[in-house]
């Protein structure tokens, strides 16, 4: 008779509907990477069809009171996974520095336009998301360096508080240089 072994952790956790729940992309750990421009991109859609596939899955549960009795009641949600390069660095098993390397060498030039395509999707997946309200706004907005910059009134000036007359006379004289 074949040994029964236990499920993964992945493999034992299940929707109610029986899809299996992947809190985790599979990571890939060993050589260093070694990709073709094309192979990367493959790569790239690989990740996303697994955000696609596996979306945060979030339960909540309700409990109370009422003149019947206590009751209860639970709630899944589905949230879209973020789609990042850092997600997607993750899924291959690479790191920063890795990616910042792939277009130095003879085939840089041909790594760059890849890692061009790969940004502006990210970019734009997280714009859309956010301007439609899946992801915070904010959130996405620092993820991307698009902070809101807004010109502070009275940048010039500065309030100085002051104990007694005699600092009120210095600071007065502060710009005062006696000519």
């Amino acid at each position: 008779m074949a040994k029964q072994s236990k499920p993964t952790k992945a493999q034992a956790a299940k929707t109610k509907d029986g899809r299996n729940i992947s809190y985790y992309p599979p990571f890939v750990y060993g050589r260093p990477l070694k990709f073709q421009p094309d192979e990367l991109l493959e790569e790239f859609k690989k990740y996303v069809q697994w955000c696609h596939d596996n979306p945060i899955i979030i339960r909540s549960t309700h409990k109370g009171e009422n003149d019947r009795g206590s009751w209860s009641s639970e709630d899944v949600d589905e949230k879209p996974r973020l789609i990042s390069i850092g997600g997607f660095l993750c899924f291959i098993g690479a790191d920063d520095r890795w990616w910042t390397e792939l277009s130095d060498g003879k085939r840089g030039e041909d790594f760059s336009r890849v890692k061009g395509k790969i940004k502006n999707f990210c970019e734009s997946y997280q714009k859309e998301m956010a301007s439609s309200g899946v992801f915070k706004e904010n959130i996405i907005s620092r993820l991307l360096g698009l902070a809101d910059k807004k010109a502070l009134d009275n940048a010039d000036s500065v309030t100085i508080v002051v104990k007694n007359n005699d600092e009120a006379e210095k600071v007065k004289n502060i710009g005062n240089l006696g000519v």
